[in-house]
Formats: C-alpha cells, sequence, structure tokens
C-alpha cells in the first residue's frame, strides 16, 4: 500500500508542509530524531515517539505512544496502543498537527489500466465484425444456408471455422470465448441424450446466423445443432414431433423447441444441487465427526454431559457461536480498557518483541479469532495463555477502579473538610473584623471553595479527580501482579 501524510492547513505546518511518502512497512512520527517524521515541538506537547503508522499486509493501522494522545477524524478519545485501521481520507491529530492520510495501492492502479487496453482491443472486434457477417451472408444471398439444413456440408464448414479461429489470433479479448468453444466439443455427448442446448456467446446480432450454424459437421458447434435437430428423432422423449423433421425448410423446428428446452434445463438442476445439499450432513453425522466432537467436549470439560452423536454436529455450531461471541467481547473489554487507561493517562501495554496479547493487539474481531484458531505465531502469545492474560487483567482493571473511585472521591472529601475551611479563614484572619459573625465567614468561605472545585470539575478535570484517581489504580495493578 502507498501511504502519503498531508498537513491539514486547519493545524500547524511543519517547515514547507510537503507530503510525506511512506517508504517500507512503517513510519514513526515524534519529536526525537530517531522518528522518520520528526515534528517540530516548542511547546512539548508531543511524545518522543508519539506514533506510528504499519502497514500490515495491506492493513494500515496507526500505533499510539504518545502520553498527551493521538487522535483520529476529531475523536475526543485517545487512540492508545491498540492498533487502530486507517482508512483514505483519515485525519490524525497529533498536537498542534493534523495530518490527513491518503491510501492508494499499486495493484488498483494496475487494474484500472486493464480496461483501457481493452477497449483498444475490442475495435479489434468491430473490425473483424463484418467480415463475420459477410461470411454468414454470403451463403444465405445464393441459398446455401438452405441448403446447409438439407444436408449440404461444403460450405458451412470453411466459414463458421475460419471465424473461429482468426478472431482468437487477432483479438485479446476472445481466447476465453475459444475455450468456451473447445469445451462445447467434448460436452456434446452427455448433452446430446437430454436434449439439451449448449450456451452460446455471440452477439445478440448474429444470434440467426448460430442457428444456421448446425448443418455444419467438421466444427464443435455444428455437431450440437445436429445434436439438436437429432433429438426428436427419438422415439422416447419425442416421437409425435419427429416426422416433421422432413420439411427442408426446418428453421421453424428450433423455433418451437426454445421454450422447450428451458423447461428441460431446470429439470437436471435441481437434482445435482439436492443430492450435493445432503452430502455434507452426511459426513458431519456419520462416524468420522464424532471423535473430534468428543475430543471438544472433553477439553471443555463436558464429557460427561450426554450429547447424542445425532446432536454433535448442532452442538459444535452453536459452541463455536459461543466461542465467536466471547472472543470478540473479551477483545473490546480489552480496547475499553486502553481506551480508559489513556484519558486518565495511565500507562498501558505497548507491543513488545515477543510475548503480545493477541487479543490486545488484534486490528479486527475476525484477526483475533484467527490468532485464537490458528497455532502460536511468532512474538505472540498462544491461544489459552492469552485467554488466561486477559481474563487476569480484565479483573485486575475492575478491582483497581473501584479501588481509583475511592481515592479520588477521598480527595474531594479532604478539599471541603472543616480543618482546611478553618485554616483558610485564620489566614484571611485581617477581613474578620469585617464580618459581624464568625459563622457566616465560614458559610462565604465555603461558597467560595464549592464554586472553585465545581468550576474545577467541569474545566479542569484531570486535576480534581484524574491524579488521584491514576495514581491509586496503578498502586492497586501493581498489588494484584
Amino acid at each position: 500500500m502507498a501511504v502519503t501524510l498531508r498537513f491539514q492547513s486547519t493545524g500547524s505546518i511543519p517547515g514547507n508542509g510537503d507530503p510525506i511518502n511512506m517508504q517500507g512497512p512503517s513510519l514513526t512520527i515524534g519529536r526525537g530524531n530517531e522518528n522518520d517524521l520528526v515534528l517540530p515541538d516548542p511547546n512539548r506537547e508531543l511524545s518522543k515517539r508519539h506514533c506510528a503508522i504499519e502497514d500490515h499486509n495491506g492493513n494500515v493501522i496507526v500505533v499510539d505512544f504518545s502520553t498527551n494522545g493521538t487522535f483520529l477524524n476529531y475523536g475526543k478519545l485517545a487512540l492508545g496502543s491498540t492498533p487502530t485501521p486507517l482508512n483514505d481520507g483519515d485525519i490524525l491529530s497529533v498536537g498542534p498537527y493534523e495530518i490527513l492520510v491518503n491510501i492508494a495501492s499499486n495493484s488498483q492502479d494496475d487494474m484500472i489500466a486493464a480496461p483501457v487496453e481493452d477497449v483498444q482491443v475490442s475495435h479489434g472486434m468491430a473490425s473483424g465484425a463484418p467480415s463475420d457477417f459477410d461470411l454468414m451472408n454470403a451463403p444465405g444471398d445464393g441459398g446455401d444456408f438452405l441448403d446447409d439444413l438439407l444436408g449440404g456440408r461444403e460450405v458451412a464448414p470453411k466459414g463458421p471455422a475460419v471465424v473461429n479461429r482468426d478472431e482468437p489470433d487477432d483479438d485479446g479479448l476472445l481466447p476465453p470465448l475459444g475455450d468456451d468453444d473447445d469445451l462445447l466439443g467434448p460436452a456434446a455427448d452427455p448433452y446430446a441424450g437430454q436434449g439439451a442446448s449448449m450456451g452460446a456467446h455471440n452477439a445478440a446480432s448474429q444470434d440467426y446466423f448460430s442457428a444456421a450454424r448446425p448443418s455444419s459437421g467438421g466444427s464443435a458447434i455444428p455437431d450440437d445443432w445436429d445434436d439438436d435437430f437429432l433429438s426428436p428423432i427419438a422415439p422416447e422423449p419425442r416421437a409425435d414431433s419427429g416426422g416433421s423433421t422432413g420439411n427442408p425448410f426446418a428453421s421453424p423446428t428450433p423455433a418451437t423447441r426454445i421454450p422447450d428446452e428451458p423447461t428441460l434445463q431446470p429439470a437436471p438442476a435441481p437434482v445435482q444441487p439436492a443430492v450435493q445439499a445432503k452430502a455434507p450432513v452426511a459426513v458431519a453425522s456419520g462416524v468420522v465427526g464424532v471423535a473430534p466432537a468428543r475430543g471438544f467436549l472433553a477439553a471443555l470439560g463436558a464429557d460427561d454431559v450426554e450429547v447424542p452423536d445425532a446432536e454433535l454436529p448442532a452442538t459444535m455450531v452453536r459452541m463455536g457461536k459461543v466461542l465467536r461471541v466471547m472472543i470478540e467481547g473479551m477483545r473490546e473489554i480489552l480496547m475499553t480498557r486502553t481506551s480508559f487507561k489513556s484519558e486518565f493517562r495511565i500507562e498501558r501495554t505497548m507491543i513488545q518483541i515477543g510475548g503480545n496479547n493477541p487479543l490486545k493487539f488484534s486490528i479486527s474481531p475476525e484477526q483475533a479469532i484467527e490468532a485464537m484458531v490458528r497455532p502460536k505465531a511468532q512474538g505472540y502469545l498462544d491461544a489459552i495463555d492469552a485467554t488466561t492474560e486477559a481474563l487476569k487483567d480484565i479483573k485486575a482493571h475492575e478491582v483497581a477502579v473501584i479501588t481509583g473511585m475511592e481515592a479520588a472521591l477521598k480527595g474531594i472529601l479532604k478539599k471541603l473538610d472543616p480543618a482546611v475551611l478553618e485554616t483558610k479563614i485564620n489566614n484571611e484572619s485581617n477581613l474578620s473584623g469585617m464580618l459581624k459573625s464568625r459563622k457566616a465567614r465560614y458559610w462565604e468561605i465555603y461558597e467560595t471553595m464549592y464554586s472553585e472545585i465545581s468550576d474545577q470539575a467541569e474545566n479542569d478535570f484531570q486535576e480534581l479527580f484524574a491524579k488521584e484517581f491514576a495514581r491509586a489504580y496503578q498502586d492497586q495493578l501493581d498489588k494484584l501482579k
């Protein structure tokens, strides 16, 4: 994938603001000189290594390593260390900078160029069309078309054979049709007994002339048309209409049988899918699938549960759906936990060289499920260790949240402690003479402090609540570890 970063005019623009192209599988952004994209940061809003954009087999993601956060499409929550997919046109907010992400695929560009060549080649078909019509019109003017139907086989093999063999060499778009012609030859025998006609890929303007080719005996298409004309002669399917073939002008005969052929084609079609649909059921309910299903139940600890063999396929499907919901839900909880820690500026789990949890660093739910199903990948935990660690982290998160809330609430109550009020009044004792009573002064100080705390809760939540919460949260996590 070709990734290009462009600076938006709504944010700060470093230097000349030229677009940056990602070279290689990743691009790091930050104020440190070791980054691929070094951004000036006079106000110290960026981290030394702020974020990284990576290309994983066509999946472009961004990973946030910063303290102040990297935000996607003007979102209010920082991305955190969990890999987040990027799409063409996304905007990353990195400190004072707004970066537009353009993603393009070189393979798609190649695919776009292909139709241009096809349009040019199609002129070859247009130029070849007059010769095709001339070959067909020539016999018609001289009466050879009717002679072919009456049995003449000298002219017909030359006309169609020349057209079918020359056009594939002159036009690059025609080889697939040439392959179809080859397939029609060997397929004539099995379909001849059923009376079914072979599909035609010619243009609509050539349908009439294509119907006249069955008289030829040298090419594959005339053989198929011979079978169609001869099929009514068979005594079993159409004994009554067989005598009408003696008419030299046999062109009405195909016209009357065209509606009959579609009615014959659907007849064998439902029979084949019905047989194929039963095959998987028989295999799933057979003895072959019993052992793996019993092994799954044994690993689940439910080997004592009485499940008849006939119900094992349905049981496995149901358990597969349950596992999918559990894996997706566990991943979502871990992503919410990462966003929660990013909001309160708590240390988050970073990608390491080894021992990474695929549930935490998977780009999508499908990738997380794939990591759980496949064997252990290099640099990541296996499915059992990843699940055990994830559940342990979720339980620790729940306990730490309660502990952090308790500590934050105590911090607020300390600011409203009467002893604090008394100390503040004593520090301002020079104004005490202006008041009629000391209690009135207490109330005035309380109102002032409450107004300050309320304003702080609205405008500076980090200072009022988050710091104390984050400290207690991290202490509790350390204790649980």
